[in-house]
């Protein structure tokens, strides 16, 4: 062997190990996997919507309603921002945001959530303005919504609930705020700051009475 043909083997081994680290320096400033979960968080609104649900029966009087957004990257990723929402009185519930690196493990959350309740598909504009419009309703209430949502809502990405020409139903059906006690709300306290906000006439609500498991149902 020449010492020219060495020197060009030389080089272009030098030239594909300059090429593989550049790949490979690629690959570590663009993998999601690079980032923190909140970092990913925020740049999950703008990946490709993977699936956008919510309770079948949202519209009716006192249902709590579910909803769950899920956005895919192109690394395989699952964003999830989900919600529990209220729209008789509390608002945001509870709420989650989260990513999850494969669909298996988001198929897992997902199944938990549809167990529970018939849910389906729904535009994603719409679960915006369910939202926005619980969480105004609420706060003027006097509840704010589950610090969570923060998280949650930044899968929403550029949903537009004005986009939505869709009644939402807030309050009962007289249109006064109807608060349905569930198993981890503070009665006491919930039912006292509506009554110093409305009145006792002012709100409709169904609220155990006394320690006996009885509940009243004010109309």
């Amino acid at each position: 062997m020449t010492g020219q043909s060495a020197k060009r083997r030389q080089k272009a081994r030098q030239r594909k190990a300059a090429k593989r680290r550049k790949k490979k320096e690629r690959r570590g400033l663009s993998t999601p996997r690079a980032q923190s979960p909140r970092a990913l968080l925020r740049a999950s609104g703008s990946w490709p919507l993977y699936e956008c649900i919510l309770t079948k029966e949202w519209q009716k009087t006192g249902a709590i309603t579910q909803i769950l957004v899920a956005r895919r990257s192109s690394f395989g990723q699952i964003a999830v921002g989900t919600f529990l929402v209220d729209l008789g009185c509390l608002g945001v519930k509870s709420a989650f945001g989260g990513i999850f690196n494969s669909l298996g493990e988001y198929r897992q959350l997902r199944d938990g959530i549809t167990s529970q309740q018939d849910m389906v598909k729904a535009d994603l504009n719409l679960v915006a303005k369910v939202v926005r419009e619980a969480i105004t309703y609420a706060r003027d209430l006097g509840f704010k919504p589950d610090p969570d949502y923060r998280d949650a809502i930044l899968v929403l990405g550029d949903a537009d609930p004005d986009a939505c020409d869709v009644p939402i139903p807030l309050g009962s059906k007289d249109g006064k705020p109807f608060f349905i006690a569930g198993p981890y709300d503070n009665v006491d306290q919930i039912m006292a700051k509506l009554t110093r906000k409305l009145g006792i006439d002012g709100f409709r609500f169904i609220a155990p009475i006394g320690g006996d498991g009885e509940f009243f149902l004010d109309e």
